[in-house]
């Protein structure tokens, strides 16, 4: 082949290069035979169960695979009437902690859907951080629209909040 002859075989316009053409692939582009990522935060709450339940149903409607994510962080300082005392996120390992709860979370909601992959993640840092880092190699993040938050009555927790305004991907508030 020369510059006068297409990949296709035919020629081209004379005095004209020929130039490659860029595809861009989003993280919602579709790769033939690889199953796409639905990103679930799972925090324990009631919220991030249901969140979890309609992933596996959108997975299993569609062939992708999902993906549950834990975030852990021990915070700085315990607040001032744990001092000297023994807070929860002491008392064990705080990854083996979340990945405990995790799984149960998982194998609670696997049970009803057998045929749906849940890969498990347990993360280290800021829950928003991450799902916002995760969101840009996923099909679409999937949370409660509340989470375990201390705030009754709150119609979008703040992680929620944070991941809808900056994620990379489509993002499903399940309630």
């Amino acid at each position: 082949m020369d510059e006068r002859t297409r990949p296709d075989g035919g020629p081209t316009a004379a005095g004209v290069t020929p130039t490659a053409a860029r595809v861009e692939v989003g993280p919602d582009a579709r790769v033939p035979g690889r199953r796409a990522r639905i990103v679930v935060g799972v925090d324990g709450s009631k919220q991030s169960r249901i969140a979890l339940r309609w992933a596996c149903a959108d997975a299993r409607a569609k062939g992708d695979r999902v993906v549950a994510v834990a975030v852990w962080h021990l915070y700085p300082l315990a607040p001032p009437d744990r001092v000297g005392a023994s807070p929860w996120w002491f008392t064990a390992d705080p990854q083996e902690a979340t990945a405990a709860y995790l799984g149960e979370v998982v194998d609670e909601v696997a049970a009803d859907f057998p045929d749906v992959e849940i890969e498990q993640q347990v993360l280290s840092g800021h829950a928003a951080e991450e799902l916002i880092h995760l969101s840009a190699a996923a099909e679409e993040v999937v949370l409660g629209a509340t989470g375990s938050g201390g705030f009754a009555g709150m119609t979008l927790g703040s992680t929620s909040r944070a991941v809808l305004e900056h994620a990379l991907s489509t993002v499903v508030l399940a309630r």
